[in-house]
């Protein structure tokens, strides 16, 4: 019963994976507000004229469409990012498929073949996060070799066994042009993961809505204790909540490679990868385990 009510709950009001930062900035915004009313009921000798306080909901209303904008922004790079491993999971899946079809390799070819598409895809997940040696891949622990680009490594080799088993005459030259885009599509996913991770929004809308949103914050409080008096502290705090959490939640998704509850499950795309080239290809290869947390 417990279990339930606390699933329904978390349906009924999912956390946010911004909220510590979110709920931080919103206390210090209530904070001041408190502050500045006490000013003005205070210490002023007028209250500001009411039209100041109308003006301001319209000034929120303008930096809620230019906030939207940048959260449409950011989530068309999310929607990309799932896209390009969405298609890195059906070429791989083509690319074992017919490799058992037109090849049909040995029990060792398959699993030595079936390491390198899966390695391939985990070796991509870190490069986007963190760059580490070949070594780090499951299946190359021993591998002398020590590539910088690890996934143009991995992919490499594909190639080169590709063209193993043309000149050994297991395929014709119509076979390996048949496998050919599927082999090719692997670094065309790196290319253009690569490109979203080192394009990010441009600076000048990030830092034009991010000085919007603190001045409006710092002017409100002043603008809406004539209309409100004491209850623009709860108005104020409200729509920081969603102006900041509109901002912080586009912070977070405009990058979709990490490893924050916002980004994409890269570990489970390459457990799909895994099971469906093992499965395919009749062999037995260890699960994909999740990257170790790194120390702070």
């Amino acid at each position: 019963m417990r279990d339930k009510l606390v699933r329904w709950c978390l349906a009924f009001w999912p956390p946010l994976p911004v909220w510590k930062r979110l709920d931080v900035s919103v206390l210090v915004v209530a904070l001041y507000s408190l502050v500045v009313e006490l000013i003005v009921d205070n210490l002023l000798p007028a209250r500001p004229p009411k039209w100041i306080g109308e003006m301001a909901v319209v000034n929120a209303v303008l930096l809620g469409v230019l906030l939207g904008f940048r959260n449409r922004e950011a989530y068309e790079r999310w929607w990309e990012a799932r896209k390009l491993w969405g298609q890195l999971i059906n070429d791989s899946r083509n690319l074992c498929l017919k490799v058992a079809s037109l090849v049909n390799p040995p029990t060792e070819e398959r699993q030595a073949f079936a390491r390198l598409v899966i390695g391939f895809a985990v070796a991509l997940k870190r490069h986007l996060r963190v760059a580490q040696p070949l070594q780090t891949v499951p299946g190359f622990d021993s591998d002398p070799a020590t590539p910088t680009h690890v996934p143009a490594h991995l992919a490499g080799r594909v190639f080169e066994q590709l063209k193993v088993w043309k000149v050994a005459g297991k395929i014709s030259e119509m076979e390996f042009l048949a496998l050919d885009p599927h082999a090719r599509a692997l670094m065309d996913v790196c290319g253009a993961c690569e490109r979203i991770r080192s394009s990010p929004v441009p600076l000048s809308y990030r830092a034009l809505l991010r000085h919007g949103t603190v001045l409006y914050l710092l002017s409100a409080p002043w603008f809406m204790s004539a209309e409100y008096g004491y209850w623009a502290i709860a108005i104020v705090c409200l729509m920081a909540y969603f102006l900041l959490g509109t901002e912080l939640t586009a912070e977070n998704v405009e990058q979709p490679f990490g490893d924050d509850a916002d980004d994409l499950t890269l570990t489970t795309f390459c457990e799909t990868i895994r099971k469906s080239c093992t499965e395919v290809l009749g062999v037995e290869l260890p699960p994909v385990m999740a990257d170790p947390t790194p120390p702070k």
